[in-house]
């Protein structure tokens, strides 16, 4: 059996595929990139040019992270019988304290303490800054995957007021919140004080959060936009934020990656952006290799893989 590995598989990791599984031909696409011919799986997130140098032999990708709208833009590949798994909830913790990272920075106003500290300028009491709490805000999550779920249960212990959405789960009205379909979007926007966008990206949810939705917001809501940046508008965002008809937003995903220095974004008020590292962390890492050594292993042996992906849904 060949399988075929990304860049996203470091020299250590490969050291430890071939010591797993002795039986197994790995090759490096960056080293050996005529190997994919030969290939029976791909682990990385396969680019086009590799898919169409693949054989017939090729049956199963997987993505090392959560996202597969890099691999489902193949059409040729969604249209075929090659499996796509990815390593969701590898991530869902570390994305939700990012999560709050960004709500607690606008809240609390830490962007004017730094300028502050540099400053040596003891701001007494932050008197006349616009300090505010997460305590009793009504938080909707639009998207209540693995990383949704995360989030609501540390909104939960903030005392927050939490409301689902999502475009599969069953409504479920019951428990410590309650879950919605999409339907009931429009609706819930107009009463949320935090608005947090996890949804991944498909032909269903890009642009969700258009113009005519940023609009609807409530005076002093919040957007935090952490799965894929081409789901908000951006520039209607940044309008109501220099307008200072929002409490702020927070973005770690942007619609241009990496964002160019002539964006607008950047120098858009009330705005705190972190370069789509939500999920950064040593044991992040860990977490998607453990995933990703599971699903070979049942691969090799014809066992049924673990989050197995719906390429026409797009996750």
């Amino acid at each position: 059996m060949n399988i075929t590995v990304g860049k996203e598989i470091t020299d250590e990791n490969l050291v430890d595929l071939r010591s797993t599984f002795p039986d197994v031909i790995f090759s490096s696409v960056v080293t050996e990139p005529e190997a994919i011919g030969e290939a029976d799986a791909y682990i990385g997130r396969i680019a086009a040019d590799d898919y169409y140098r693949s054989g017939e032999r090729l049956r199963w990708v997987h993505s090392t992270g959560a996202g597969i709208e890099t691999i489902i833009a193949i059409p040729e590949l969604v249209a075929s019988d090659i499996v796509v798994t990815n390593t969701r909830g590898a991530h869902a913790p570390f994305v939700a304290e990012h999560t709050f990272a960004l709500m607690l920075s606008l809240n609390r106003y830490l962007s004017k303490y730094a300028q502050d500290q540099r400053d040596h300028h003891f701001h007494a009491y932050g008197r006349g800054v616009p300090m505010d709490s997460l305590y009793g805000k009504r938080m909707l999550i639009l998207g209540m995957g693995n990383i949704g779920t995360a989030i609501a249960r540390r909104a939960l212990a903030f005392e927050m007021d939490v409301v689902g959405l999502d475009l599969q789960i069953p409504e479920q009205l019951g428990g410590e919140y309650p879950i919605l379909s999409m339907t009931h979007l429009d609706e819930e926007l107009k009463t949320a004080d935090v608005l947090v966008v996890t949804v991944p990206l498909t032909a269903e949810t890009e642009n969700l959060i258009d113009a005519r939705r940023i609009s609807e917001l409530r005076p002093g809501a919040m957007v935090i936009g952490i799965s894929r940046g081409k789901i908000i508008d951006e520039a209607a965002l940044a309008a109501r934020l220099r307008e200072g008809t929002l409490g702020g937003a927070g973005l770690d995903v942007y619609r241009e990656e990496p964002l160019p220095p002539d964006h607008f974004l950047w120098e858009t008020p009330r705005l705190v952006m972190t370069p789509h590292c939500a999920p950064s962390s040593p044991d992040t890492r860990k977490r998607e290799f453990e995933i990703t050594r599971e699903n070979i292993r049942r691969f090799v042996e014809g066992e049924p893989l673990l989050n197995v992906c719906d390429k026409v849904a797009g996750f």
